[in-house]
């Protein structure tokens, strides 16, 4: 199945700093397919809080299921996605307050859940600061994890063309080193979008050709989500629950946020011991 995304990482030649980069790719139909209900900011801020998801998997070396929460009193209330190690997303976000000026207002919050190979869920909490998911990142990172990035997310609402890039410089990195990348990185914002390839960045980022290349990890938009585990989630319901959505008819309609596919669920489905297909 072709990737609807991609997510490279790199060492620069100097061995001074690590680099991720998300290449957006076809991720932007996957979106407007599986959301046709979102705006344009919508669909825009669900693919930068889907690569942000994607930075984070990868500072794990994809080996936890991280999962991205951002409460927020802007124009999204809520924004949930989820990426595992085998490079699959997916995710949602709902509507705020439409008089709001921007996507994220203060007050919020960012949730930041990894699983643990012993199965104990590790979780980050953090008040919003100003800004994008940008910031948002950079701020866990920075309390939660003790690393200091520079993140940078875009996309366009109008075209869907996006990216993402994470720069870590490593503990003793000499202060020339870092001052040539804080100029590297306030010089990207002239870059047009359409321009910041991996390969750009890369070369950018290191100054010239010759970044190491780490990993390169395909990405696809796949949900999770199954009848059979929806109707026995729905068997735990209290009796007065069930009565409520048959109330009116002998069946019920149940949307995934995710992938927006409609599961019919009958009455009888909750009370028969085998799930039907």
């Amino acid at each position: 199945m072709k990737e609807d995304a991609k997510i490279s990482r790199f060492m620069t030649a100097d061995q001074w700093i690590k680099l991720d980069i998300v290449e957006m790719g076809p991720l932007w139909d996957r979106i407007r397919r599986h959301h046709p209900s979102y705006d344009a900011t919508q669909a825009a801020v669900l693919a930068e809080g889907l690569m942000a998801t994607l930075l984070l998997l990868g500072r794990s070396d994809f080996l936890q299921r991280v999962q991205l929460m951002i409460k927020s009193s802007g124009r999204i209330k809520n924004l949930i996605t989820d990426a595992w190690p085998d490079g699959s997303i997916r995710g949602f976000c709902d509507a705020g307050s439409p008089q709001a000026s921007f996507p994220l207002e203060l007050p919020g919050s960012i949730q930041v859940m990894r699983s643990q190979p012993s199965g104990e869920p590790y979780m980050g909490l953090l008040p919003l600061v100003e800004g994008g998911i940008d910031k948002q990142l950079e701020a866990y990172f920075q309390q939660s994890e003790q690393i200091q990035t520079s993140v940078h997310l875009w996309c366009d609402p109008l075209t869907g063309l996006g990216g993402a890039l994470k720069v870590e410089p490593l503990p003793l990195c000499p202060p020339t080193r870092l001052a040539r990348l804080i100029q590297a990185l306030e010089g990207l914002e002239v870059v047009p979008w359409e321009e910041r390839t991996t390969e750009f960045l890369a070369a950018w980022i290191n100054q010239g050709e010759g970044s190491q290349p780490l990993t390169s990890t395909d990405v696809r938009y796949a949900c999770r989500c199954n009848r059979d585990d929806l109707v026995r989630i729905m068997r735990g319901f209290s009796s007065e629950e069930k009565q409520h959505l048959f109330e009116t008819q002998d069946h019920t309609e149940v949307r995934c946020d995710y992938c927006a596919e409609v599961f019919i669920i009958r009455a009888s489905d909750l009370t028969t011991e085998e799930v039907n297909s």
